[in-house]
């Protein structure tokens, strides 16, 4: 039997302390770090040493959940996981070091066939069928892989085509996301489409909400891969008045909408959110038909100049391959959301998943590829627990 001499205590802190053995230096040490220098530690350790640090003290955990202090701590890309593909009940996923396996969602009762549609921080979108009194029902979810926590959406209310379907997630502003989905209507008078309006599902009212067209001209989604959340507003590619570069952008409550332009010369091209700041890529043709890939970043979002970030030669990202056009032979996949880093697809003997590192200039292969035209949508766990999702 323990004496009372014996007993653990808590400190101020929540911390449980021993009587018999006193907080040594280190943990005084520790003690007296201001809030500002210890996110700064933090900022630099592991993601997985991030987690198993929250169990130090109440007031660890507090500091690695505050939102003020969230966008500091690490941001580490795991892997990707496939789109739109399903094997044997499992979701196919590739993780950076390039190893691929197949992972199940068992934690997801009741469900049949569930794909992935879309990721954002650490969430995914997900389509799935569950059984029902006339037969199997089509149902969005959204799920937590690394809590197993997930979310049955209500029904949209709208069954007909979608240029876009999109989860929009920022953990460090909101604990709640949103799902918006881009429908479009056959243009008469010519060929392609044009977007209708705005569904849009919020987590923290737990309905959809549908606002009709608002824009200015026809618009359509130019790619339906590349789209951004940030500052509240959903960005994607956009086909204006039957003219490529442009980026539009509607926001969360779907009422308002605004477009700007891209990049010179780069109408067609891929958008990203990485170090926090809107990127878009391309490639560009110069006088000599040397073909390169120009990465241009929005450091000013309400200025929206774009800035020159990086240039590079096509034909050292293919092994010194010189390829005029590229539809058909590279694929975009991801920019990295912590670091100067590349992630696409190339078409050679075989389909070959790259990196490249603007910082080092370095080009790695990471694996071979059944199909680069599946989506691959990068993967940051999320540790944290959310009301709007449950076990």
């Amino acid at each position: 039997m323990s004496t009372p001499a014996a007993r653990s205590r808590p400190s101020e802190d929540g911390r449980i302390w021993s009587s018999s053995s006193p907080p040594s230096g280190s943990e005084m040490a520790a003690e007296r770090l201001t809030d500002d220098l210890l996110v700064e530690i933090l900022s630099r350790v592991p993601a997985k040493s991030l987690c198993r640090f929250k169990c130090v003290s109440k007031h660890w955990l507090g500091l690695t959940n505050d939102r003020n202090y969230r966008r500091k701590l690490p941001q580490t890309l795991t892997g990707f996981y496939q789109g739109n593909q399903l094997v044997d009940s499992a979701l196919p996923f590739t993780n950076v070091s390039g190893s691929r396996h197949l992972t199940y969602p068992a934690f997801l009762p009741n469900r049949r066939r569930v794909k992935v549609i879309d990721c954002c921080n650490g969430l995914l979108l997900c389509s799935s069928y569950v059984a029902g009194d006339h037969g199997d029902e089509f149902r969005y979810l959204v799920c937590n892989p690394a809590t197993e926590e997930w979310a049955e959406l209500p029904h949209s209310g709208y069954s007909g085509l979608v240029a876009a379907r999109r989860l929009c997630f920022d953990p460090a502003v909101s604990p709640h996301f949103h799902v918006f989905l881009l429908p479009v209507a056959d243009m008469d008078d010519q060929h392609g489409y044009c977007l209708t309006g705005v569904h849009v599902y919020s987590s923290e009212t737990g309905s959809w909400v549908h606002k009709e067209k608002r824009w200015c001209g026809t618009i359509d989604v130019a790619n339906d891969r590349s789209t951004v959340y940030l500052n509240g507003y959903l960005h994607f590619c956009a086909i204006v008045d039957g003219s490529a570069g442009r980026l539009a952008a509607v926001d969360k409550e779907g009422e308002a909408r605004t477009n700007f332009r891209v990049p010179d010369g780069l109408d067609v091209g891929f958008i990203q959110l990485s170090q926090g700041c809107l990127h878009y890529a391309g490639f560009d043709t110069d006088d000599d038909n040397v073909v390169r890939l120009l990465v241009y970043v929005l450091k000013d979002y309400d200025r929206k100049e774009w800035i020159l970030k990086h240039s590079v030669e096509t034909s050292h990202l293919l092994g010194g391959r010189h390829i005029e056009y590229l539809d058909e032979d590279f694929d975009w996949i991801a920019i990295h959301p912590e670091c100067d880093m590349i992630l696409f697809a190339v078409a050679q003997e075989d389909i070959t998943f790259m990196c490249y590192d603007m910082d080092s200039g370095q080009v790695n292969v990471i694996c071979n590829l059944e199909d680069s035209q599946q989506a691959y949508f990068p993967y940051v766990p999320l540790y944290e627990e959310l009301q709007s999702l449950h076990k």
